[in-house]
């Protein structure tokens, strides 16, 4: 869980994303009626490779962050915001101690309806390979 909750670190402290969320960044669940807009954040898949001498260090893992609106607009420009703020990233993120991440990519983005009336969800898929404590 250590690598969500760097992420959830990297984003607050990120100035464009704070300024539209502000501290609204939640884990697996966004309850019904939440202030908007909002991100959630949650691992969808890992993968470690197994070596002859052991595991290797580098973890693949695919992270979905959904961004919520109360409309298109409002979703697709912070979902824009992630993705240049991921856009290549490589570096530490978090606080101490800090994971080192060795590349962020987005895999995939899409919208969704959500079940609260008005609501956008827009749905990114980030692969993160990062180093495994």
């Amino acid at each position: 869980m250590r690598l969500e909750t760097d992420v959830r670190d990297f984003m607050l402290g990120a100035p464009s994303i704070a300024a539209l969320v502000s501290d609204r960044i939640y884990g697996l669940i966004r309850e019904s009626g939440a202030a908007l807009p909002s991100i959630n954040v949650q691992r969808i898949h890992s993968m470690r490779q197994q070596l002859f001498c052991g595991v290797a260090p580098l973890v693949s893992a695919e992270l979905q962050i959904d961004s919520f609106g109360i409309d298109g607009d409002d979703a697709w420009t912070l979902a824009k915001a992630l993705r240049k703020l991921f856009a290549n990233f490589r570096g530490p993120m978090g606080n101490s101690p800090q994971t080192i991440v060795d590349i962020v990519f987005l895999v995939n983005e899409f919208p969704l309806i959500d079940p609260d009336p008005g609501v956008i969800r827009v749905v990114q898929i980030y692969n993160f390979w990062y180093l495994e404590d």
